[in-house]
C-alpha cells in the first residue's frame, strides 16, 4: 500500500520542444514539485544558454536530461506511459483528468517507471505517438482559450503528482515494459494479417482499436507473455495448415 505517486519513478518527456526557454522553464517547474527526470525526444539541446537562463536553479535537471531520437526508444523500459492531449476522439477515450491519472499511477509507480509525455508547443503529439501511450490525460481549461504553455502544462501535472496524498489500496504490480507491449502488438498485427482477419489497407486503423482496448487495462508481464503465446500458436497452426516447416 502506498500514499501518492512515487516521484522517483516519474520522467517528464518532451517531444520536439521548439524553444530552449520552455525547456528551462519545464526544468524549474519540475524541481519546484520534486521531480528530477527529464527526457527530450527530437528536441533542442537542454544545455543551451537560453534554457539555463529560465531554469533558474534547476540546471542540474538540464544537465542530467536524457535525449532520444524517437519516443519509442525513450519509453522502451517504462511500465506505464501517459500521453497529454487537448484533443478528443474515439482513440483517446477515456481522457483522464490529472487527479484521475494520479489514482491510476500511484499503485503502478511503486514497482514501475512512469513516463508523462508532452508534445511540441505547436502541434502536440501525433496520433502515432499517442498510440504508444497507455493512458491519456487532459488538463481542463477554458473552452474560449484552452491552450496552455508547455511549462504551464508540466507545472499543472507536476503539482498534482506532488500534492496528492490519497491512500491507495491496490497492491503494487510489475507492469510489462513499453517495448514488450510494442513487440506484442507488432506480432499481433503480423499474425492477424496472416490469417486474413486484418487487411493491409486497414490494419493500422484496426490496430489502433486493439491498442485502445488493451491500453485501458494494466498489462503485467505475464499478460503479455500469454498473448505472445497465443499469436505464436496461431502462427504454428497456420504454418502447419500450409505444409510449411
Amino acid at each position: 500500500m502506498r500514499e501518492g505517486v512515487n516521484l522517483d519513478a516519474v520522467s517528464i518527456i518532451l517531444v520536439r520542444p521548439r524553444f530552449h526557454e520552455n525547456i528551462g522553464s519545464v526544468a524549474r517547474a519540475m524541481k519546484n514539485m520534486g521531480l528530477c527526470k527529464l527526457i527530450l525526444v527530437e528536441g533542442n539541446s537542454p544545455l543551451h544558454p537560453d534554457a539555463y537562463k529560465l531554469a533558474s536553479g534547476a540546471e542540474d535537471i538540464l544537465e542530467r536530461a536524457g535525449e532520444f531520437p524517437t519516443l519509442r526508444e525513450a519509453i522502451s523500459d517504462m511500465g506505464c506511459v501517459v500521453g497529454t492531449t487537448s484533443r478528443t476522439g474515439r482513440g483517446r477515450i477515456p481522457l483522464l483528468t490529472p487527479r484521475e491519472m494520479i489514482r491510476k499511477l500511484a499503485p503502478i509507480s511503486e514497482m514501475n517507471s512512469v513516463g508523462i509525455v508532452f508534445g511540441s508547443e505547436k502541434e502536440g503529439l501525433t496520433n502515432q505517438e499517442l498510440g504508444l501511450c497507455h493512458l491519456y490525460v487532459r488538463i481542463p481549461s477554458s473552452t474560449t482559450f484552452p491552450s496552455l504553455n508547455l511549462a504551464q502544462a508540466v507545472m499543472v501535472i507536476s503539482y498534482e503528482l506532488f500534492q496528492t496524498r490519497e491512500t491507495i489500496s491496490k497492491p503494487a504490480v510489475a507492469m510489462a515494459s513499453s517495448e514488450q507491449r510494442e513487440r506484442m502488438f507488432d506480432h499481433m498485427e503480423k499474425t492477424l494479417l496472416s490469417i486474413g482477419f486484418l487487411e493491409t489497407r486497414n490494419s493500422k486503423r484496426m490496430m489502433k482499436t486493439f491498442r485502445r482496448l488493451f491500453g485501458e487495462s494494466p498489462m503485467e508481464e505475464r499478460d503479455v507473455r500469454i498473448l505472445q503465446g497465443i499469436w505464436s500458436k496461431v502462427d504454428w497452426v497456420v504454418r502447419k495448415s500450409r505444409g510449411d516447416r
